[in-house]
Formats: structure tokens, sequence, C-alpha cells
């Protein structure tokens, strides 16, 4: 029965780089900085490849890119609410530096989009007037974050029995073993 949870896993997270409205579209992503510091935010899964790597974008200057450059394990949320499913992933994050890769995904991002990646100041700095912001004209800061899961525990409230089941990367393949919840 882990087969089937872990193929339904895979099938939500492949339909939410294809829907907007699928409830893991929106996810919460930890990092933590050198000293330990746990930082949360939301994030929109963009990739999901064969191997189950997730991917997603983000500004370079973010301090996102700075605590995985510092600590490359995070930790990914995602929460169906009606499903009343929980998914908890352990991934190392690794930076997308490849300029053609970046060149096609940003070939790729929405025109209204794009100005999320253009802004004069960096991510987090203090501004007097958000209706002041600076945009540049002919350089962006997209970059992309490959995240290469190898636990992923998977929470679903039921009753009479609520059913929890971790799943582990060994060897390339993915062993699940039923947990207390």
């Amino acid at each position: 029965m882990t087969e089937i949870i872990f193929s339904t896993i895979v099938n939500d997270l492949k339909k939410a780089t294809e829907t907007r409205e699928h409830p893991f579209r929106y996810f919460t992503f930890a990092t933590s900085s050198i000293n330990g510091t746990p930082r949360l935010r939301t994030l929109v899964l963009r990739e999901l490849d064969e191997e189950l790597n997730l991917t997603v974008y983000t500004d370079k200057r973010s301090k996102k890119i700075t605590h995985i450059n510092e600590h490359n394990t995070v930790s990914l949320l995602f929460l169906d609410s009606e499903r009343l499913i929980q998914l908890s992933i352990r991934a190392k994050a690794k930076i997308i530096t490849d300029d053609n890769t970046i060149k096609n995904i940003w070939d790729q991002v929405p025109q209204k989009s794009r100005k999320e990646y253009t802004t004069k100041l960096a991510p987090g700095e203090e501004i007097k007037n958000p209706e002041q912001i600076d945009f540049l004209e002919e350089k962006h800061f997209l970059t992309a974050i490959k995240l290469i899961p190898d636990k992923i525990e998977y929470l679903r409230l039921n009753r009479p029995n609520h059913i929890r089941v971790l799943f582990k990367k060994e060897n390339n393949d993915w062993k699940g073993t039923y947990l207390v919840p």
C-alpha cells in the first residue's frame, strides 16, 4: 500500500506544477542560516522531474540563496486542507548557475511576472514607500533552485485511523515505512 501512496504523492506534485489551483502549488520552504536560525517563506513549485527533483525560481540576491550557500539542507511543507494531507520533504538544495538554463527559464517567464526579478534593490531591503520601487530595464536576477529530496513524510488525517508514512531514498529507490501518526 505504501507504493500506492507514493504514486499519489508523485501525481499530486506533478499536477501542482501544471495547475495553479492545486493545493501543493504553493508550499512553505524552510532554510537555516549558518548559526541555525530558521527562516520560512512561501514558494511556487515550478517543475518536477523524473527523479522527483523539484525546481523553484527566486531572486539570486535573496536571503534563501545565502542560507543555501551556508547550509544546503532544506525542508518543504505542502498542505492540502481539503483532503487533510500534509507532505514534509527534506532535500538538498542546489542553485542552478548554468547561464543557458537560466536564459531558457527567463524566456518562459510571463512578461507580467518578470518585474519581480528586476528590482534595483535586493529582496528584503528597507524602503520608505512600496509605490516607489525602482526596476531595471535590461537586467534580471532570476535564478532557479533544484531541490533533491531524500525523505518524504506523508500524513493523512483520516478517521478511524490517521495514516503516516516515511519514504526514504535508498540507491535511487524510494522505500516506504508506516509510522505511528
